[in-house]
């Protein structure tokens, strides 16, 4: 019955991880209880259409799960997945904002290790700072509105509720074909470009009655590009693996946060070495003049923000799946 099984899951979702497994399996024994009875009483077989009847009858997950929570709380169940929303939601508007700020911070200051850790240090603080003040901020509201809200609003919702919604909840281990077939295809556009167009991008004009050409990258980027190789193959291995599959495991999973952590560590390592731009100051001048030391500035420091972004987006995708991978071994 796997809507049985999708129920209880869901109301594991709002019960306390200490005692969940216990709770969900006293309402499995007396849904499944209520099951043979209904069909022993009626006549009728044990399909969907009676499980969906008697999962009706018995309530919404939510308000389920409640019965077994304690009764004095901050937050309560009916409030806490809009606070849950909302938290996300401020979360993601500061973290934005964290970091346009650190990108600004590092294209004004000339960047060494020590600056950067300062850099890095001095906004990770302010981001910390941001996000406990909204949090509280939050709490104090929502614990306002838990005791001056009327309950009536959560009943209709609740009335409203069909176990038919189950039917419609997607796998947490599926994997999306069409995001990694892009992935694919723009992973293996980069090795081409880097390794056939060694010269891409490059900056091309006329200068009086000469063509001048000035490839963008030095030589320094092309001294990480064995390793760039190597985790391109490995990331569009991973990604084929998953297309044909279908589906996250244990080890797909730990692979992927292997090859995303050498994307991070090589990142890191371009990020304090020598320059990835190489653009030749004479040439420039004679083009753009006194703006040309404002233009290979802005283009020296485009690839250390690029960087940037991408170790903490790698980041993030890491911990994501780490956090996913725990989660799901706790409910297996």
């Amino acid at each position: 019955m796997i809507i049985l099984d999708r129920y209880i899951e869901e109301v594991g979702k709002h019960l306390p991880r200490k005692n969940r497994s216990d709770i969900q399996k006293e309402i499995r024994s007396t849904i499944e209880d209520m099951l043979e009875d209904r069909a022993a009483q009626n006549g009728r077989p044990l399909d969907d259409s009676l499980v969906q009847e008697v999962l009706k009858e018995y309530g919404a997950p939510s308000k389920v799960a409640a019965s077994y929570l304690p009764v004095r709380y901050l937050i309560g169940p009916r409030m806490y997945p809009f606070f849950t929303l909302v938290l996300r939601i401020v979360f993601s508007v500061l973290f934005v904002i964290a970091l346009v700020r650190l990108g600004i911070a590092l294209f004004k200051d000339t960047l060494s290790w020590t600056t950067f850790l300062k850099i890095i240090g001095q906004n990770t603080m302010n981001f910390l700072t941001g996000i406990l003040s909204a949090f509280g901020n939050i709490v104090l509201i929502f614990a306002i509105l838990e005791r001056t809200m009327p309950a009536s609003q959560y009943e209709m919702e609740e009335e409203k509720w069909d176990p038919k919604e189950l039917n419609s909840v997607s796998d947490p281990d599926k994997v999306n074909r069409v995001e990694l077939i892009f992935e694919v295809l723009f992973t293996v556009l980069g090795l081409i470009l880097f390794n056939f167009y060694p010269d891409f991008p490059k900056f091309e004009w006329v200068s009086g009655d000469k063509w001048i050409i000035c490839p963008g990258f030095s030589e320094a980027f092309f001294q990480y590009l064995p390793w760039i190789n190597i985790l391109f193959l490995l990331q569009i291995v991973i990604d084929l693996v998953l297309i044909r599959e279908g589906i996250w495991k244990t080890v797909t999973r730990i692979l992927y946060c292997i090859i995303e952590s050498g994307f991070i560590a090589l990142a890191c390592v371009m990020l304090v070495g020598p320059s990835l731009i190489d653009l030749d100051m004479q040439h420039f001048q004679s083009i753009f003049g006194e703006a040309s030391e404002t233009i290979i500035a802005f283009f020296d420091r485009l690839p250390h923000f690029v960087l940037i972004i991408l170790i903490i987006v790698q980041s993030i995708d890491v911990v994501k799946m780490i956090w996913k991978a725990l989660n799901r071994s706790k409910t297996v």
